[in-house]
């Protein structure tokens, strides 16, 4: 069970009700919203291409079909960039032709597209047309990466809250040379394969180790991780080192049945605040 009284509280009722009493509602910081970097790397990585395409914001409506074939038969490089318009990473597309009643899969490689389906593609889908919509293909591509970035936020949701623990464990031992911080520490084996999350060492020795998640909404993932701790705390056991889960989020407030459970096999259950208020007496 929760060492509760570790924690200065006088029942597990007390502990429990604070748990969830100082959940953060969220774990965002202002690197979560867009990836900058990747979203101007995507870009600068066809630069050349885009300001070819870009040309045909300068031809008339009535002559931009014939314009787009002339580019793609001289830089068949351009092709690629057409899902991109879209808002699509896949190079190849698989599309139902209502006209025809026929599935089709247009393939936008270099090397091996046809010039008839991706004409028909363009058209069809209203992405010819837009040349002359827009003044910039560039700055269009911009935004159409920002809302491609968005699908990264979920991996980013979790490294973020890492690093928000890893901060605060930094911060907590940097006036304690006997303790080290390991991010992804993978020597700890503990009859398992995953990394932890972090692990301080005492004196060289493993003393603590730390996994952290955030969970906004609930499901099954995050029970399926309650249960995987409990049998983690039970390895640990068997060891001289402390395990300590930093779990967080609102989604818990839907799943505390099954959070309770786990307390009552794990010896130290905190979200971000307890800890932030505990941290030092664990360590000592």
């Amino acid at each position: 069970m929760v060492k509760y009284e570790n924690l200065g509280y006088h029942t597990i009722d007390e502990y429990t009700i604070d748990f969830m009493d100082t959940l953060l509602p969220t774990n965002r910081t202002y690197d979560f919203f867009v990836n900058w970097e990747k979203v101007f790397a995507n870009l600068e990585n066809k630069i050349v291409e885009i300001n070819i395409l870009n040309s045909l914001n300068k031809i008339g409506s009535e002559r931009v079909e014939n314009k787009f074939i002339e580019i793609l038969k001289k830089y068949p490089e351009c092709v690629p960039i057409l899902p991109m318009i879209l808002a699509i990473r896949d190079e190849k597309v698989d599309v139902f032709d209502m006209k025809n009643k026929t599935f089709q899969k247009i393939d936008f490689s270099k090397n091996n597209f046809q010039m008839d389906d991706i004409v028909t593609f363009s058209k069809e889908t209203g992405l010819l047309n837009l040349f002359n919509e827009i003044d910039d293909l560039y700055s269009y591509l911009t935004g159409t990466e920002v809302g491609l970035d968005t699908n990264g936020r979920k991996n980013r949701s979790g490294h973020i809250f890492e690093g928000i623990i890893g901060d605060l464990l930094e911060e907590t031992i940097k006036d304690n040379p006997q303790y080290t911080l390991v991010p992804e520490d993978t020597s700890i084996k503990i009859k398992r394969n995953k990394r932890a999350d972090f692990v301080i060492y005492d004196n060289n020795v493993p003393k603590f180790i730390f996994e952290c998640n955030f969970y906004s909404a609930g499901g099954s993932k995050p029970i399926e991780t309650a249960n995987a701790y409990i049998d983690l705390q039970k390895s640990i056991d068997e060891t001289n080192m402390t395990f300590i889960w930093i779990t967080d989020g609102l989604g818990w407030k839907k799943m505390f049945t099954s959070l309770k459970f786990a307390m009552g096999s794990i010896d130290y259950v905190l979200n971000y605040n307890m800890l932030k208020e505990n941290i030092k007496n664990i360590l000592i």
